[in-house]
């Protein structure tokens, strides 16, 4: 079986920091494979940082590439697997990953695929069934755990979710996006109050990623503090510029606070940039957000939310507020 080398993950956080961008880093590590063909392992880590910066196209083209002149590298087809899953391509992710494990039967990473494509097919137990055989053949991969956390979300188990992304965070050396699904299974759950102080470890472990924020933000305004819940809803839409789904949301919080007229001009906002076929997809970075719903589904259902939290405002004669 083809196996892919070690490539140092320190050398990519270097590239990364050196680069300012996953992105940057990217289109250097592809630059670099092109000059050394023979170098399955760096041919790899750029599909992969392609695919990490939002180009999985790139990352797919690589990764054809990569398997034509290698279809043993087991790893190239979960990897595969993992991109076409991010691009809704579930049943094509499906067909790379079973050619992974093919070749590789202990391949976690092909569980772990399989397992997302799976789940994103809306078939949880089918999903549940990889992700504890990526556990047992590597019991300290966190995303396993946190693929098993999204499972028991899925069928509305959050305080069951909420253990294994508690499990997941104590043993990721990156946690922050297992704290963050250990926030929304506790939110899930009605503990709001646990579910803020969750986020706001995230808000601390990335305050310059904007889902935190406005996880936080979310948390806040179920618990009436609009005010802090503003603060918070500034701080993800700042890091999160072209993204209609934070002004929505801030313009529910508004709206709840009695705000009407600041919620009209939040919510004009998101219009505005809901019409935008690039804005309706512009979701704020973060963990995957599991849902059947398109972005532009969720920027509805917020935008009808806040109309009518606006309205109730309104009728109580709250339209300026202060």
């Amino acid at each position: 079986m083809k196996r892919v080398p070690d490539f140092d993950g320190g050398d990519l956080s270097r590239i990364v920091q050196e680069c300012g961008s996953m992105r940057k880093a990217a289109v250097r590590l592809e630059e670099e494979a092109r000059k050394r063909p023979g170098d399955v392992a760096l041919m790899h880590t750029a599909a992969a940082a392609h695919g990490e910066s939002g180009r999985p196209k790139r990352a797919l083209r690589l990764l054809r590439e990569l398997v034509g002149k290698h279809p043993e590298m087991a790893p190239a087809h979960a990897l595969m697997g993992r991109v076409l899953t991010g691009m809704g391509r579930h049943k094509a992710a499906v067909r790379s990953c079973k050619r992974a494990l093919q070749i590789d039967s202990h391949l976690a990473d092909a569980r772990m695929a399989y397992g997302y494509a799976l789940f994103n097919m809306g078939k949880p137990a089918g999903a549940m069934r990889m992700f504890r055989a990526a556990a047992r053949i590597e019991p300290d991969n966190s995303r396993a755990y946190e693929g098993m956390g999204h499972v028991h979300m899925k069928i509305d188990r959050p305080m069951r979710a909420a253990a294994f992304f508690k499990k997941a965070a104590k043993i990721s050396p990156d946690p922050a996006d297992a704290v963050m699904e250990l926030g929304r299974a506790l939110a899930a759950a009605g503990l709001l109050e646990k579910a803020a102080a969750v986020f706001e470890r995230a808000v601390a472990m990335r305050p310059d990623s904007p889902h935190p924020h406005l996880l936080l933000a979310v948390a806040l305004t179920e618990l009436g503090r609009y005010g802090k819940a503003d603060a918070s809803y500034r701080a993800g839409i700042a890091r999160s510029t072209r993204s209609a789904i934070p002004w929505a949301m801030r313009a529910d919080n508004y709206g709840r606070a009695g705000r009407a007229e600041q919620g009209r001009r939040c919510l004009e906002k998101a219009t505005a940039l809901g019409r935008r076929a690039s804005a309706r997809n512009a979701v704020a970075e973060g963990p995957i957000l599991f849902t059947t719903e398109t972005a532009g589904d969720v920027l509805d259902i917020l935008v009808a939310d806040a109309q009518k939290s606006i309205a109730n405002a309104e009728g109580r004669g709250s339209g300026g507020g202060a």
